[in-house]
């Protein structure tokens, strides 16, 4: 269903999510399948992205940001909480939504997943791959769709030539083209990025992630940028989120999170970038040890308070809650006041 409000398109974002909660019920094997306990994947998490903005989400593997950005773009039904999606005067509440009339919705918000290699069909070519959104949502057909497709593979750099070649004589880095043709064609306002080069050669990375600033610009997109990489978050963003355990502990702009972090965890996050000594060697920083926790049997207190240099009392007893330090920057940490942690300065 689509709600249409009286806010101004120009001042909404194109989208908010507030107190987000994705939880997965774990089952005791057997007959009687009885819950024995609840994996909290995305823990009452909040944010917005505007208008040709790219919002970067980073965090360690386990994290929840794959279970946040499969949410915002429906593949996953939330737990509790809102997400608002604006294109214009239109506006989706997800909760509203069902499998049998997102359609609108899914023009609007489309997903570029991680592995080229499992995202297409290998029986699809790529002009029925890439044209297969056209036809289902009744856009276009016969020339008219050939036509529309040839378009947006030749804007993502690869030929007319390739249409009606198959998955299998393409390279990662080809497909992940088509891959991003296919989820531009509709001409989307957010794209859900997962992930979208850590399957690539290094070599192709960068190329991608400039193929990807490129079409924002030339589409107006705002991007939902998941990554572990804090090098192609740092590249790509305007805005980072840092999440830990289901949660948003630190928030700001990427100058203020790369220059000043606040909370430990994005300290320790910067020191595993690799940095190139004067002999062009590269080296890693002293980084913290330790796992992410058991998102089944989380800690008291802070739930990175067992990882963390600085750890006191009131860490390991207390919660701490994500608020508001300077202007536009939230994090959850007893201790942001008073530490001051490296950051990393172009």
């Amino acid at each position: 269903m689509e709600r249409v409000e009286t806010n101004s398109p120009e001042a909404a974002p194109v989208l908010e999510v507030r107190h987000l909660k994705k939880y997965f019920p774990l089952q005791q094997k057997g007959l009687l399948r009885r819950t024995i306990g609840v994996i909290k994947a995305v823990d009452d998490v909040s944010f917005v992205v505007r208008k040709g903005e790219t919002v970067g989400v980073i965090g360690e593997s386990g994290c929840g940001k794959t279970t946040l950005g499969r949410c915002v773009a429906y593949l996953y039904e939330k737990t509790d909480g809102e997400i608002i999606v604006r294109s214009g005067e239109r506006v989706f509440h997800l909760d509203e939504l069902n499998r049998g009339n997102n359609s609108e919705f899914r023009k609007i918000v489309q997903v570029i997943f991680q592995d080229p290699f499992s995202s297409l069909n290998p029986r699809m070519s790529v002009l029925r791959s890439v044209g297969e959104p056209l036809l289902v949502n009744g856009i276009a057909s016969g020339n008219e769709l050939e036509a529309r497709v040839a378009d947006i593979i030749q804007r993502v750099g690869l030929s007319v030539s390739h249409l009606q070649r198959f998955p299998h004589s393409f390279s990662g880095g080809q497909r992940q083209r088509i891959c991003i043709a296919r989820a531009l064609v509709l001409n989307p306002q957010l794209v859900v990025a997962d992930e979208p080069v850590s399957a690539l050669d290094v070599s192709i990375q960068a190329q991608m992630l400039n193929l990807l600033k490129d079409l924002q610009s030339e589409f107006d997109l705002s991007y939902l940028f998941i990554s572990h990489s804090m090098s192609v978050i740092r590249y790509m963003s305007d805005r980072i989120l840092v999440m830990y355990a289901g949660k948003i502990i630190e928030s700001g702009s990427r100058d203020d999170i790369l220059r000043q972090p606040l909370h430990p965890y994005t300290e320790m996050l910067l020191k595993a970038v690799p940095k190139v000594s004067r002999r062009g060697s590269g080296r890693l920083q002293d980084v913290t040890s330790g796992e992410p926790p058991d998102l089944l049997n989380l800690p008291s207190g802070c739930v990175f308070h067992l990882r963390c240099p600085y750890a006191k009392k009131v860490c390991r007893e207390e919660v701490p809650v994500l608020r508001a330090v300077g202007d536009q920057r939230q994090v959850s940490c007893h201790l942001a006041e008073e530490l001051v942690l490296q950051g990393v300065f172009d």
